[in-house]
């Protein structure tokens, strides 16, 4: 026979699982009553003082205000209220793709916005001239401005405005920007 026999297995339960005994120890107290002990008991007992200079507790707000003064970013601009209608646009990223990249699989190119070099914003402003617009392109933001509409847009990456181009399509009255975006080429941008 080349199996256990239930003798063999009974014996096997005892050396894993010791009978228990009737009398009163500390062992058989529930896993919920028991003190467990952690990583963060290893060491001298920790006072009150060096729990307040702790870099990782959370900051805490003064007075009426929601968020403490290191968490408000000063690096934005508030713009000023502006009567002119925002008008629509749209946001697409483009990217160069040669064969290489399509039927060989060679490139490291994915179909990703993370592998794109191009930024196309396609503003709809009905109604408006081409002359009477002024278009301000920054690296970080695009800002047109015009009798009848402003926007001001955060770009999503950072631009080359000396690389760019902006065309306007007259049947549609549309402004179409292409924006060269500046980001490092490594394994996941390029």
């Amino acid at each position: 026979m080349d199996g256990f026999s239930y003798s063999d297995i009974k014996a096997l339960q005892s050396l894993l699982v010791p009978e228990k005994d009737d009398s009163d120890s500390d062992d058989d107290l529930d896993q919920k009553g028991k003190y467990k002990l952690g990583p963060g008991h290893i060491g001298p007992p920790k006072d009150s003082k060096t729990a307040e200079t702790d870099p990782h507790k959370p900051l805490k707000p003064v007075g009426n205000d929601i968020w403490h003064q290191s968490e408000i970013s000063t690096t934005q601009t508030t713009e000023v209220s502006d009567p002119r209608a925002q008008p629509e646009y749209e946001i697409k990223f483009k990217q160069a793709v040669t064969t290489e990249d399509v039927f060989l699989g060679m490139g490291f190119k994915t179909p990703g916005s993370a592998s794109c070099e191009w930024l196309t914003i396609s503003i709809k402003m009905p109604g408006e001239m081409r002359e009477k617009m002024d278009l301000n392109v920054e690296t970080d933001s695009v800002d047109i401005r015009s009798p009848k509409y402003r926007l001001h847009l955060p770009t999503p990456h950072s631009v080359d405005p000396n690389t760019s181009s902006a065309k306007w399509h007259e049947d549609s009255s549309t402004l179409e920007l292409n924006l060269r975006m500046t980001r490092e080429l490594d394994g996941v941008n390029f």
